[in-house]
């Protein structure tokens, strides 16, 4: 009577088959990794490291303040940037100063690599699943490179909070998804902090969600009341003098400043850019990017409206700082869901429907368009050195490589087809049916139970 082999029994043939597979996920990984360390320690323009220089102007400002001082009269060092935001800024950041700087450090950087790997797993872990890879993979793949991409590292290196401000925002797109009544209070501390984030209370509006719009002003309002209650000489001078001081800030035509104002000081460098220009051009700007993402969320794509209100948030800004431009990383995102295969709505559906491959490769090309740029920071090989011209053409649109990146994606980011309907390329399989005609698909509606309004 024959026997079976061990070595080819099919529980032990599965067994290697896990093994193999584990083992080339964890080299895939490794090797991902390796290669974004190397970009960010060789390849890249700038070094990662920038002594957390904004994180020490937190806690020396606040305990400037607490000493009695005013506010917005310190400088960390004669003649650099003091304290740049509301009071209640400053009330939310009072832990830090009762901690010395290296646990003060060791804690922001732990929380905000926590938050990283947290949104990263909220935009990356649904696409990996829509086209049956494993998310944790999926995941473990993408933290290396957001980590590496510039705004995400220079908001690490120089100690800032915007990873909060980030999920502060996204933390209302889960609200606004589940119907919850507290939708808009992320929006509303964002902004009292920051106030950039305020453009999402006009999206919340021009979507139709008034109750949240109201909920997230109202949260504004108390945050700033809370201000003048705890300092009303600090409130009223940052309200009615510094807020409008952009000196203080820094130079507008820092390379850093990467908004449509960046580009007009750029272009007028030495000389100040004409406001009147900026205005018209911020106008049309926040018409195009925040029609686009009303558009975009009314056909079911909450991730990508969002994604198109926040990147308007930073070209409309008078200064966005590279760490202000965290809105690429979920851009890159929904650009590699199309590459893998999810369609499209709108005007670029035809292509979805009878060019899968053609439009799949055209998202696939602009994502990497658009990280290598962030990866590598080029824009600083385009800084003319001490002494040269700077109104070359090419250097300009060199320096604003950032901005130009991000109109590009106000015009180009799709909304994706998150109906149910089977992605036309699969990771690892064929091109799906076609579409039902119309367009649209019969199939299960979105597993949130959310619906555009």
């Amino acid at each position: 009577m024959p026997t079976s082999d061990p070595e080819t029994s099919p529980g032990l043939r599965s067994r290697r088959r896990v093994v193999v597979r584990a083992g080339v996920r964890l080299a895939a990984i490794s090797a991902v990794t390796a290669a974004a360390t190397y970009v960010v320690l060789e390849l890249a323009e700038r070094p990662p490291l920038h002594d957390l220089f904004d994180l020490r102007v937190y806690r020396g400002a606040v305990l400037w303040w607490l000493q009695g001082e005013s506010l917005y009269s310190f400088a960390l060092e004669p003649g650099h940037k003091g304290f740049t935001y509301p009071p209640f800024a400053a009330v939310s950041v009072v832990p830090l100063a009762w901690l010395p700087v290296g646990p003060a450090a060791i804690l922001v950087l732990l929380a905000s690599a926590v938050v990283i790997v947290l949104v990263t797993w909220w935009l990356v872990a649904p696409v990996a699943r829509r086209h049956g890879v494993s998310p944790w993979f999926a995941v473990a793949l993408a933290v290396p490179v957001v980590l590496a991409m510039e705004p995400i590292r220079l908001t690490l290196g120089e100690g800032q909070l915007n990873m909060f401000i980030f999920a502060l925002v996204l933390a209302d797109v889960v609200a606004l998804r589940r119907g919850r009544a507290w939708c808009g209070v992320g929006i509303g501390l964002a902004t009292a902090l920051k106030l950039t984030p305020g453009v999402f209370i006009v999206f919340l509006l021009l979507i139709g969600r008034r109750r949240a719009a109201v909920v997230a002003a109202g949260t504004v309002l108390g945050a700033t009341l809370l201000g003048f209650l705890v300092d009303p000489s600090a409130s009223w001078e940052y309200w009615t003098s510094a807020l409008w001081d952009t000196s203080r800030v820094g130079r507008l035509a820092n390379p850093w400043n990467q908004s449509v104002l960046g580009l007009l000081a750029h272009v007028s460098d030495p000389a100040q850019p004409n406001r009147v220009l900026w205005a018209l051009l911020a106008a049309g700007v926040a018409v195009l990017g925040l029609g686009r993402a009303v558009r975009v969320y009314r056909r079911g794509d909450d991730v990508a409206a969002f994604t198109l209100a926040g990147l308007t948030a930073c070209l409309v800004s008078p200064i966005s700082w590279v760490h202000h431009l965290y809105w690429i990383v979920p851009a890159v995102v929904l650009l590699a869901d199309v590459a893998a295969g999810t369609p499209v709505l709108g005007t670029v559906s035809y292509w979805s429907r009878n060019r899968p491959r053609a439009l799949a490769a055209g998202a696939g090309l602009l994502a990497v368009a658009v990280v290598v740029p962030f990866l590598l920071a080029t824009y600083w090989a385009f800084v003319p050195a001490p002494g040269m011209p700077t109104s070359v053409p090419a250097d300009i649109v060199g320096r604003s490589l950032y901005t130009c990146a991000m109109l590009a994606l106000l015009v180009l980011l799709p909304a994706r087809d998150l109906t149910g309907r089977t992605a036309r390329l699969p990771i690892g399989g064929e091109p799906g049916a076609a579409a039902p005609s119309g367009g649209r698909s019969s199939g299960p509606p979105r597993p949130d139970g959310w619906s555009p309004r």
